[in-house]
């Protein structure tokens, strides 16, 4: 549930709000769901002006994001551990306008490590990786 919900916050957008996507990594490094050294770079890096043509249109649309996150499988994922998992996820995010306009939903994958200090104690997003 928290790497369903760090991806969620992530790419949840209101571009009459939001001046990038960076508002939405402060208020997913702020949910408590990261580990602090995450949650701390997130914090850090510093905004870039978004001047991409997909924002600019979603700004012109004053669009907000709904997110849908589904679970998928990779061959390639190393075995859980007790303190160490990860997880591989499909996101798929879909624009939309305070007008009733409607946007090409945007598709990403992302790998979400987890990491624990014990078996029984609560799963930290130890990093997420785009692709």
């Amino acid at each position: 549930m928290v790497s369903r919900n760090t991806l969620a916050g992530l790419w949840t957008f209101d571009t009459t709000t939001d001046r990038g996507p960076h508002d939405a990594e402060l208020r997913t490094a702020d949910a408590g769901w990261l580990t602090e050294a995450y949650a701390d770079r997130l914090r850090a890096r510093r905004p870039q002006p978004v001047t991409d043509a997909q924002w600019q249109q979603w700004i012109g649309q004053r669009a907000h994001t709904t997110v849908a996150v589904k679970k998928s499988e990779d061959a390639a994922r190393p075995p859980d551990t007790d303190t160490e998992a990860w997880r591989q996820w499909t996101v798929t995010v879909t624009p939309s306008g305070r007008d009733g306009w409607k946007g090409e939903p945007v598709v990403v994958t992302a790998y979400v490590h987890l990491t624990r200090t014990a078996v029984g104690t609560s799963w930290w997003v130890a990093d997420v990786t785009v692709r």
